[in-house]
Formats: C-alpha cells, structure tokens, sequence
C-alpha cells in the first residue's frame, strides 16, 4: 500500500470538471495522442478524444495544469512512493505524524507547518532537508508565539502529499471525523514506531506526583481510541483513554524514550 497516491494528491485540486484525476488522465491522453499525431489540430484532436477544443487548444499551446504541474514535482522530489517500505515514505511519514501532533495544513493554500521546541526541532529540520524541501523557521524570536518550521520549496506539493496520505487539513479541533491514517493499519513497524515517538515526543505531558505520561487531547472519542491502540501495539504497554486524553503508562512511556 502507499502512502499517497497520485489521484488522492490529485483531488486535493480544483480543476474544471468536477474530478481532478479524470482531468489529469484528459491532459495525459491529449498529449499522448498530439505526441502521436503531430500534424494534427486542435479540432482534429478534440473530436478524436472527444473534448472541449478550447481546453484541447490551451493544452497544445503549452498551458499545464496546476494540478499536473504539481504532481510532476511530487515525483520528481520522490513524495510518491509506492512502498510504505520505501525510505522516502518512513521520511513522510514523519511529517504526517508531525502535523497530527502539532503542525497544521492550510485549508486555503495546502501550505504545511511545524511547531517545534528544542526536542523536535532537529528532526522536521532533517526530514524537511532530507526530502528536498528545505526549511525556514518563523517567529523563532517572538516569546509571545511559538516557532514554526515551513518548507522552502514546493510547501503546497509537500501539503498535498501530506493531507493524501491521511494528514489533516484545517484546524484539527473542529475536524469531529478525525482519524489516524489508513495506511497506519499495516504499515512496518518502523513506520508505526515512527510515528507514535514523534507524536508522543510533542504532545507528551508530565504531571508531578505520576507514573503516568497523558497525551492531552480535545479530539473525538474515536481518534483518541485508535491512538491509545496504536501506542499499546507498538509499545505492547498498557495506554489507557479518558475524556480528555491518552495516558501511557510508566512502562509504555520509558520505551518510547518518554521517561
């Protein structure tokens, strides 16, 4: 199973027709055939494929969709593998995890970014390198808000990826469908181990006087369920839920470096 697909990045766009996929496999069709028939004009090409000549016209004068020019760059940058096993994936699969926990994708734009602290920032900053994005913090000298980490390069192409393979898009709090990525489910356990540790490692609190390492969560009772059994599978600990979170226990928390 991938990560994300080409047609899940795909509809992450908005085109002329009401799904993305079906106008990218148009564009491709249309430059095969004009590939093959290169004498042959825009109504000629139309009536073959049975499309709007206009649309036709824009393709063979050199226009390129967003929606292609974006999914060209995701191959190119290796953001669509098609093993979870496959170390670009492990690497996205980190991002993935870091938006769950505190980074967030802009509903306007697709734009990732990261909030990080001294214990997690190094990492996105290599899996934001590692990927070719590259990155750049904001408000590292504000003390009033938190620093960010958002990519240099091809941010939007990176969020589309990101929001295809599961991550969420908006404001995570308002989402009342929130749910763990499909992919999870049978990923290896290196992707699995991944993501609970950079979850955890943002999200993890210490109350004085316990054993216990809560997750504080103001997400859907099932969210905090599927995350309480991703945790108790990869630390084969008990985690238990709670209204208002996840709670490791002592022993699940110390295997993931928590404590």
């Amino acid at each position: 199973m991938p990560l994300a697909t080409e047609p899940a990045v795909a509809r992450t766009y908005i085109t002329p027709i009401d799904d993305p996929w079906a106008y990218v496999l148009q564009y491709r069709e249309t430059m095969d055939y004009v590939a093959a028939n290169p004498n042959s004009g825009s109504t000629a090409v139309s009536t073959a494929l049975n499309l709007p000549r206009g649309r036709v016209r824009e393709w063979m004068d050199g226009s390129v969709p967003d929606v292609v020019r974006g999914l060209r760059t995701a191959r190119e940058r290796g953001w669509l593998p098609e093993s979870l096993r496959h170390p670009q994936a492990r690497l996205l699969n980190c991002l993935v995890a870091a938006v769950f926990a505190s980074g967030s994708i802009a509903l306007e734009n697709y734009r990732p970014s990261f909030v990080v602290d001294d214990t997690t920032s190094e990492g996105v900053t290599e899996v934001l390198a590692t990927l070719g994005a590259g990155s750049r913090a904001i408000h590292a000298d504000d003390d009033r808000r938190a620093t960010e980490l958002i990519p240099r390069r091809d941010g939007a192409v990176l969020g589309r990826v990101l929001a295809a393979a599961g991550a969420p898009v908006g404001p995570k709090a308002q989402l009342e469908t929130l749910s763990l990525p499909a992919y999870l489910d049978d990923a290896p356990l290196s992707i699995q181990v991944d993501f609970v540790e950079i979850y955890v490692d943002s999200r993890g609190s210490e109350l004085e006087g316990k054993a216990t390492t809560p997750l504080l969560e103001q997400r859907n009772e099932t969210f905090r369920r599927d995350l309480a059994a991703l945790v108790s599978q990869v630390t084969d600990e008990p985690v238990s839920v709670g209204t208002n979170g996840v709670y490791l226990s002592a022993t699940a928390a110390r295997r993931l470096g928590v404590r």
